[in-house]
């Protein structure tokens, strides 16, 4: 990929880039890649706004295309996804991510049991 020209641009990647580590633990990869796996972690809303900071980037890299950029409308954009990206909680996160796996866990554990109990009493054992 070829260098951001406008700084302005650059600031924002780099900030989301930083955020992205921090609040949402991605730290391998380049923008594109992180920023393809954090839109998956986002509301639908701003997922349009990620897509517009990852597009503007791109095409800042060639010279024809980097005249295109409304960079308004992607600072806008920017600004809204690192809003979001500040109120995540990284360690309320992880809690949820664990306890999703617990439940999910727990319920595959209550269907085995129920399904031995029943299989249990088909077969008469019970």
């Amino acid at each position: 990929m070829a260098p951001v020209i406008d700084p302005r641009l650059s600031q924002h990647v780099t900030r989301l880039e930083k955020l992205f580590e921090t609040r949402l633990g991605l730290g391998r990869g380049g923008f594109e890649k992180r920023a393809a796996r954090a839109r998956r972690m986002m509301p639908r809303q701003l997922r349009a706004d990620l897509a517009r900071v990852t597009e503007a980037r791109h095409m800042s890299g060639h010279p024809r295309l980097a005249r295109q950029i409304d960079m308004g409308a992607v600072e806008d954009a920017a600004g809204r996804v690192e809003s979001h990206l500040k109120t995540v909680d990284a360690a309320e996160r992880r809690r949820h991510i664990l306890l999703k796996r617990l439940g999910t866990v727990m319920f595959n554990l209550l269907v085995v049991g129920t399904l031995l109990l029943v299989v249990l009493a088909w077969r008469g054992f019970l």
